[in-house]
């Protein structure tokens, strides 16, 4: 009898515990912003790098994808690449990053809410970078804001770069 009743509880368990999570309604992007690297920073200091005045156009991404604001749940970071331009340099410096949005008339250091990290970084990353989503629940907030200030923190270098070089930042947000 505690074989059969064992037989039964066991799979009960495994089935119960199994979490679905839903594919997200739409994702929204925002690409083409860019920020600078100098070769003169210090690896010692923490850089707080603004991207100002980004356009998302997430209510229009939204239209096109027929889906309606009232029917969100929430908006949640998915994932950021950084990449290098024109190929004239490499992220290999880098070892901790995060990029934080923050309310466009917000450009303090900190500000706003981070949305995407990565620490520590790879070695021998090269020329592009993935960073990861942040436990946070919904940034519709600011994800649905005309305009939204994006700051890009170097947390910690592993090195000086050698070149000045520019980089191009690309996030996707899941629309849930």
């Amino acid at each position: 009898m505690k074989r059969t009743a064992l037989l039964f509880l066991v799979p009960f368990t495994f089935f119960s515990c199994k979490k679905e999570t839903e594919p997200p309604l739409t994702r929204i992007k925002a690409v083409n912003m860019q920020f600078s690297i100098d070769p003169g920073i210090n690896p010692s200091l923490t850089y707080y790098i603004p991207i100002n005045d980004v356009q998302i156009n997430a209510l229009a991404q939204l239209d096109a994808a027929g889906i309606d604001t009232a029917n969100i749940k929430s908006i949640q970071p998915n994932r950021a690449i950084l990449r290098v331009l024109f190929g004239n340099g490499d992220l290999d410096f880098i070892d901790a990053i995060s990029i934080r949005l923050c309310p466009p008339a917000e450009n303090s250091e900190n500000c706003g809410r981070e949305a995407f990290y990565r620490d520590p970084t790879p070695f021998n990353i090269g020329q592009e970078l993935d960073l990861g989503p942040t436990a946070v629940n919904d940034i519709r907030d600011m994800v649905l804001q005309k305009n939204i200030n994006v700051q890009v923190k170097l947390e910690r270098l592993r090195d000086i770069p050698t070149t000045a070089f520019d980089v191009l930042v690309e996030m996707e947000f899941d629309v849930r």
